[in-house]
């Protein structure tokens, strides 16, 4: 598909749910190639194109494209066509080669020499349909088929070999945000939102030593004193003790010495922005200057997603080189947050189709474990099984200190060994 776009209308601003369930959207026109037959371009109107599309037997057919949870959702939701089974060939490139091609068509037809992408994309910015001169939609339909016929032949390549029950993943992946099932409960997601601010604005009027019936406006009128309290290292990890959290700490290059990991940078600070209080996370997103915290941005996300319709769920196959799914779309519905007081507000919000119930589990150290098990290291297995930390057991060898010694930064070190190993670190 060619679709319109312009400089604040397009996929480098929206996400793809966004684009695609907007008003604005308009299909400017399409190109089908059955098996190797000669491809085929149309453009037309929704209707005039709905009806051609159909004269295709999507129902019995693999439909191709080269990321096809654009296309694919298209079809579904502009059209109303589902197709039999679904095939990526970005899905197919990133288990292939992972990122050290690239994952754009352009990118991966220059890496076989099966030709040049064409740029004629470039020029419809911010043009409708109609916009088009007659010779401007023939060179943009050339350009939409030499897509499709580059597709096609890259298709061919990388399925050669490509295990089947792999394509049963892409397919099911794709269709998880192609054919969307699930619903959001928009009431408790509001709900929640607003706990959550209340809760945050009463926190910072608190840090800036506010009266209780200060505004978030009062607040930012007393900023300085404000940042005054947050940007103290010792204010600010006295503050995160009162919340449990122990500060992270780092070893100071200039001194050697051990310091306040509270930097920008400092992973450890970082990783606080998804810890299970808000907040605590909250008082690191003011000490970084961020404006919303992870869970406000999560629920404003699935509140702007409920308001178009149900939720699609997006991911990446073969995300990383450990073969794992990950998130896209601004979303990741593998990490929502179980653990405090919010802990499975968001997944409360999902709700199942009349008749179904959506079960909630979670592989508990899945890649750690099934690492185990495939080398055959029985003894890490049986650790499992005892239920014993791994993790520390391997800082603890690596220190050479009693498991009970070994720091929360320690155990970090042990568990990149452990999964680092598995993965063939410092192999030759």
């Amino acid at each position: 598909f060619e679709t319109f776009y312009s400089s604040e209308y397009g996929l480098t601003k929206l996400t793809t749910e966004e684009y695609i369930r907007s008003s604005l959207f308009e299909t400017i026109g399409v190109s089908v190639k059955v098996d190797d037959g000669v491809t085929e371009w149309f453009s037309g109107t929704h209707k005039e194109t709905k009806n051609w599309l159909q004269q295709f037997a999507w129902a019995d057919s693999i439909a191709l494209a080269h990321n096809m949870m654009f296309d694919g959702a298209i079809l579904s939701w502009i059209f109303g066509i589902h197709p039999r089974v679904l095939a990526d060939t970005l899905s197919m490139a990133r288990a292939v080669h992972g990122v050290e091609v690239g994952g754009s068509l352009a990118k991966l037809v220059e890496h076989y020499g099966l030709g040049v992408k064409g740029t004629e994309v470039i020029k419809a910015l911010g043009k409708r349909r109609l916009d088009f001169s007659p010779q401007e939609l023939a060179d943009y339909g050339a350009y939409c088929v030499n897509d499709t016929d580059l597709t096609y032949k890259l298709f061919e390549i990388l399925a050669d070999g490509f295990p089947k029950n792999e394509l049963k993943l892409i397919d099911l992946t794709l269709k998880m945000f192609t054919e969307p099932v699930l619903d959001l409960d928009a009431m408790l997601l509001e709900n929640h939102l607003t706990d959550i601010r209340e809760r945050k604005e009463a926190l910072l009027r608190r840090v800036a030593g506010g009266e209780a019936h200060w505004s978030a406006e009062d607040v930012e009128q007393n900023m300085a004193q404000f940042k005054k309290a947050i940007m103290s290292n010792p204010q600010f990890a006295a503050l995160l003790k009162e919340y449990g959290v122990k500060p992270p700490t780092k070893t100071s290059l200039r001194t050697g010495s051990e310091t306040y990991a509270f930097a920008k940078t400092d992973e450890g600070l970082k990783a606080l922005l998804e810890h299970p209080s808000v907040d605590v996370q909250a008082l690191v997103a003011a000490r970084l200057g961020v404006k919303s915290t992870i869970e406000e941005s999560r629920t404003e996300r699935f509140l702007s997603v409920a308001s178009r319709g149900s939720l699609p769920i997006p991911l990446k196959y073969y995300a990383a080189h450990t073969s794992r799914w990950g998130g896209t779309d601004k979303i990741n519905l593998q990490n929502l947050p179980s653990r405090g007081v919010d802990g499975g507000k968001l997944k409360r919000a999902i709700r199942a189709p009349k008749g179904y119930v959506i079960i909630d589990c979670d592989s508990s150290q899945i890649e750690a474990r099934t690492l185990a098990w495939m080398a055959g290291q029985t003894d890490l297995v049986e650790a499992f099984r005892r239920g014993e930390d791994i993790y520390t057991l391997m800082a603890s060898a690596i220190y050479n200190k009693k498991p009970e010694d070994v720091t929360k930064a320690e155990r970090f070190v042990g568990k990149a060994t452990i999964l680092g190993c598995g993965y063939g670190m410092g192999a030759k």
